[in-house]
């Protein structure tokens, strides 16, 4: 990959590859060009066809040779304030707000660098998200741009809360507890008065495969509310009641899915209401060894019906989006965000362009505060995009292969490594360790 020294261009750059993949479609650009004017693309199209004011010599050239370029990628699901917890007591007590803020600003880095350059957070504590986010924006640090929820709004019954009830829920759970049709309207109202982009209900919990956490009633005073304060609403859902409530109610895209009955599944297709998977974490789950018998009995359950239902899903043409639900330690910052297009290929059954597809142009729609502007690479978007070694549209293995991944470009603009993120994790493994070993005297001076 060749480089054009900088010139007096008027914010002018030219990106130069034998394939570009738009991503707006299946179509592939073969010795094609995307020039970009500052922080926007200006024109998309083959080298042939380039007009005459964009072959000025004083234009900067980014010649990529035989690679391929497409849109950055739009992570669907992923938790930047989580901090790769092992348990509950880890993610909901352990940690305090301000350490969370501190690494969630060195994890976004990691994410962005692993070719990230949208995501949506649906759903952490202390308001950590938004406030990454605003950071990442105003320049303080480097990261995706998010679309931030506030906590996920829970009852009793949903994965907001899921500690034993005589442990009151704090702010520093993902969760917002709510009793009453009032408490929703009033939590709902709060996170908008915080500036979060979209509302998340936690709508079934862990392990249950029938019932919901909400009433079909109470989401339905929850979908009108967030829409009339101008806010998409979207529901962690497994359930097959709770799918199906997601459906009638007209949630706006669904989180997992994994118990749909085929009923629901009709009415998804007739209100063309998005799905998103999050298998990632499922797999990687599953694919870890120390599991009791009957966790990874109920896992291996949760897979084998997502897959059957989801299956069908696609092959029915309802909209599918990638989202790793990175955060969690299953599913490290910058490591695993490409896989949930591997799982789609290997699993749902999908050519590698179609699943290339669900993490750009259809993740997009999981981003609501930058829907219009990222996961494609068409005149007037945001000028992200990657420089990959291979053709991912053939083999969205590659995205999983950093060796591959040769530029990462935000707005316009080559992302450089800070060192932060590649230094951090070692410190931050050692420091867990220590801490885990404190724990363990602690207890043993209590038992003493």
């Amino acid at each position: 990959m060749t480089h054009t020294p900088t010139g007096g261009s008027d914010g002018l750059r030219r990106f130069d590859a034998a394939r570009v993949v738009p991503c707006e479609d299946e179509t592939v650009l073969t010795d094609a060009t995307v020039v970009v004017r500052d922080d926007l693309i200006e024109w998309v199209g083959a080298r042939a066809e380039l007009p005459a004011a964009y072959r000025d010599p004083a234009i900067p050239v980014t010649d990529a040779g035989e690679a391929t370029i497409i849109p950055g990628l739009v992570d669907g699901h992923m938790h930047i304030s989580f901090g790769e917890p092992r348990t509950e007591e880890e993610l909901f007590i352990y940690t305090p707000a301000p350490y969370r803020a501190i690494r969630a600003a060195i994890d976004a880095e990691k994410v962005l660098l692993a070719g990230v350059t949208a995501a949506c957070d649906p759903g952490g504590p202390n308001g950590v998200a938004p406030a990454v986010r605003d950071a990442i924006d105003g320049g303080l640090i480097q990261g995706p741009r998010f679309s931030a929820a506030g906590r996920q709004i829970t009852t009793q019954l949903g994965i907001g809360d899921t500690l034993p009830r005589w442990i009151d829920v704090h702010e520093s759970s993902f969760g917002a507890l709510v009793q009453c049709t009032e408490d929703l309207l009033q939590e709902i109202r709060n996170q908008v008065k915080d500036t979060v982009d979209l509302i998340k209900i936690a709508g079934s919990g862990p392990g249950t495969t029938e019932y919901a956490a909400f009433s079909r009633a109470e989401l339905a005073v929850a979908v009108e509310e967030a829409h009339r304060l101008c806010r998409p609403i979207t529901m962690h859902a497994r359930s097959r009641q709770s799918v199906a409530d997601a459906a009638a109610v007209g949630i706006d895209w669904i989180m997992h899915a994994s118990y749909m009955d085929p009923a629901t599944l009709e009415v998804v297709l007739e209100k063309q209401i998005p799905l998103l998977p999050a298998m990632t974490l499922l797999v990687n789950s599953l694919e870890a060894p120390g599991h009791r018998g009957f966790v990874a009995d109920a896992m291996k359950h949760e897979l084998d019906a997502a897959v059957a239902i989801l299956s069908k899903a696609h092959a029915a043409g309802a909209t599918l989006i990638a989202g790793s639900e990175t955060g969690f330690a299953m599913t490290p910052y910058g490591e695993w965000h490409t896989r949930e297009m591997e799982l789609f290929v290997s699993h749902l059954g999908m050519g590698d362009m179609e699943a290339l597809l669900c993490m750009t142009r259809n993740a997009a729609l999981a981003a609501p505060r930058d829907r219009d502007m990222v996961g494609t690479l068409r005149p007037g978007k945001f000028a992200d995009l990657l420089v990959v070694d291979g053709n991912p549209d053939e083999d969205v293995r590659l995205l999983g292969d950093r060796s591959r991944l040769l530029t990462v470009v935000k707005g316009g603009q080559e992302v450089a490594p800070s060192g932060r993120a590649n230094q951090v994790r070692q410190r931050f493994e050692q420091a867990r360790r220590y801490t885990s070993h404190l724990h363990t005297r602690a207890a043993a001076a209590a038992l003493d």
